[in-house]
């Protein structure tokens, strides 16, 4: 949970009416109309004719036919609005209730749910704008604040998300509805390190609903970022006893052994979890790192792969790739992997580095100079001094 940035798919994590039904309410916008009609109605006659004080107030009459044609173009909007909806045209849509906001601009839901689209389409930042009209007209609902949260997170504006589900949460801190806007709270403050506000968040979540595995999941989470390992192996065992299938968990607990140097405890927490069908990425790495860490190179790099082949573009599985060609003495490939690295991030001086061991390994050392050369001056623009060093004794020994 902790590795997607709310923990759950963005369907799940606000309820949006998406039928967009008529309120009912008398609309009367159409005020630029009304002096073109009763104009058009003076100028029928002659004035010759007639007196103007004789003519009847037709101003009611036509008032109460405007708003009848807006809301009759109102509802038909909506109903073209949804068929496209209904088709999965969300940019056709959102056009279409645009208009229809123009023709209400007090309806909540429609703004509410042209949000839901924006961010179904990952715009944002349109999508807060459009929340927060829909929380002008409706302030009082928290699932415009939770669609609100969502997009601020998505902008990584950590700290309006969190101010956002916590406003939600305040509407109705006693319902279970309640507990999915904890939960989104939860992976903010995860990701801002408040591991405390974690806990008190888990433990409002088990008052209202004590068998969430999610919040459990999140709690390991909260454990193993602060490096309490001996509180998480506690409270994994524990929750893996009433949720045995949630494989987070047992993740959390083998890196928790791992931290501590218990391989033993590691495997015994991962191995039984390891599937090539199951496209686990996390399970997989932390698996190739146990291996690394037991001297088994070879089985090490097979982990590293299938990591990849769960999430292909993985830099940190990349770079394990590389380092298990280096110690098994293939550092042609190394230098592939390591190159290709340099590519993906031309800033990285890291990667340099990598790419400069080995080309020294397989004595390209032009090639070696040339690319702790480049490390060095990256370190060197970054002010790291310790890399730089490192570097140019590396040079030195070339």
């Amino acid at each position: 949970m902790p590795s997607r940035p709310l923990g759950r798919s963005f369907t799940t994590s606000f309820s949006m009416n998406l039928r967009y039904l008529w309120s009912g309410k008398q609309i009367l916008i159409g005020g630029g109309l009304i002096p073109l009609l009763f104009g058009a109605a003076v100028s029928a006659q002659s004035p010759s004719q007639t007196n103007p004080s004789n003519l009847p107030d037709v101003t009611p009459l036509l008032a109460q036919r405007s708003a009848t044609d807006d809301r009759r173009q109102f509802n038909e909007l909506l109903r073209q609005g949804k068929a496209y909806v209904d088709n999965g045209n969300f940019p056709q849509a959102i056009a279409i209730y645009q208009q229809a906001a123009m023709l209400d601009g007090e309806n909540a839901e429609l703004f509410g749910s042209m949000g839901y689209l924006y961010a179904r389409q990952g715009q944002f930042a349109e999508a807060s704008r459009s929340f927060q009209q829909a929380l002008r007209v409706n302030p009082n609902n928290p699932d415009y604040y939770d669609g609100l949260g969502f997009s601020y997170a998505r902008q990584g504006l950590l700290n309006e998300a969190a101010s956002a589900y916590a406003t939600a949460i305040s509407l109705g801190p006693s319902s279970r509805e309640s507990v999915k806007y904890r939960l989104a709270l939860g992976i903010i403050m995860l990701q801002q390190g408040d591991y405390n506000r974690v806990r008190q968040l888990y433990n409002e979540i088990h008052s209202l609903q004590s068998d969430n595995e999610e919040a459990a999941v999140m709690m390991g989470a909260a454990l193993l970022q602060s490096s309490e390992y001996e509180q998480l192996i506690t409270f994994n065992n524990q929750a893996l006893r009433l949720f045995p299938n949630r494989s987070e968990l047992t993740l959390q607990l083998g890196k928790a052994y791992l931290a501590q140097g218990d391989l033993v405890a590691a495997r015994r927490a991962l191995e039984p979890r390891l599937n090539p069908d199951w496209r686990s990425f996390s399970l997989y790495l932390t698996w190739a790192e146990l291996l690394e860490r037991e001297g088994n190179f070879a089985g090490a790099l097979d982990a590293y792969k299938q990591a990849l082949r769960n999430e292909p573009t993985a830099i940190a599985a990349k770079i394990g790739t590389g380092r298990m060609y280096l110690e098994l003495d293939n550092p042609a490939e190394a230098v592939w992997v390591f190159r290709d690295l340099t590519r993906l991030q031309p800033s990285n001086a890291d990667f340099y580095y990598l790419l400069g061991e080995a080309y020294a390994v397989d004595e390209k050392i032009d090639l070696a100079k040339k690319s702790f050369g480049e490390a060095k001056k990256l370190y060197q623009a970054q002010g790291n001094t310790a890399g730089s060093d490192r570097t140019q004794e590396k040079l030195d020994n070339l």
